[in-house]
């Protein structure tokens, strides 16, 4: 090698480091989001069965908080139509930022690949193919199977679980109609995110 192949060896080895690096970071971030949106989903299910409860407890720790105690009688603080709003844009939140980063990690993947092959060519293929050439080669029904657990049926639950919080809201809560646009602004939203997402995976693929 010359001394100029040398130097380009060294910094594209150098830059596959950092951004492996990266790519660990993200991927670290994604897992955490997926986490806080079962969580989240879990919050919204329970509050969809006992509405009520949620509610009052909300009121009572506010009052406690204050300083009240229940000496004094004072008017509830939080009422369902807030909490309503307030659980939408918490799942909208989690929810597109959860499909960026996904779709951030996959062209981290690509990206990583590419740089693999650029340093596989000056090993004779045998170095640098570990995320690569190897993987792509030797996929195991456990590794598809997993991807059709994130790419298929969890959005497909996801989508679901959208239907019936929209039905919640519209034939349960009995929030006032300002609220109901508000919430349908939302949930539209979430579907639209759901959508983009779900094209960028399946183009990617």
């Amino acid at each position: 090698m010359t001394n100029t192949t040398d130097a380009q060896l060294e910094v594209l080895s150098h830059h596959y480091s950092e951004t492996f690096e990266l790519l660990k970071s993200d991927v670290a971030k994604r897992d955490r989001l997926f986490l806080y949106l079962l969580i989240m989903i879990f919050i919204l299910l329970f509050y969809m069965t006992v509405p009520t409860a949620v509610i009052d407890w909300l009121n009572a720790f506010v009052t406690s908080q204050a300083g009240n105690h229940g000496k004094i009688p004072v008017p509830n603080l939080i009422d369902i139509s807030f909490i309503n709003v307030a659980l939408s844009l918490g799942l909208l939140s989690l929810a597109h930022t959860y499909f960026q980063t996904v779709l951030h990690v996959e062209r981290q993947y690509d990206y990583v690949y590419e740089l693999e092959k650029q340093l596989s060519q000056h090993f004779d293929e045998l170095a640098f193919i570990r995320e690569g050439k190897f993987y792509r080669s030797r996929r195991h029904l456990f590794s598809r199977w997993t991807k059709a657990i994130f790419w298929g049926l969890f959005p497909f639950l996801f989508l679901l679980f959208n239907v019936i919080w929209l039905i919640f809201l519209f034939k349960i809560s009995e929030a006032p109609f300002a609220y109901q646009i508000v919430d349908t602004v939302i949930s539209a939203s979430i579907f639209t995110s759901l959508v983009f997402y779900l094209l960028a995976l399946f183009k990617k693929s």
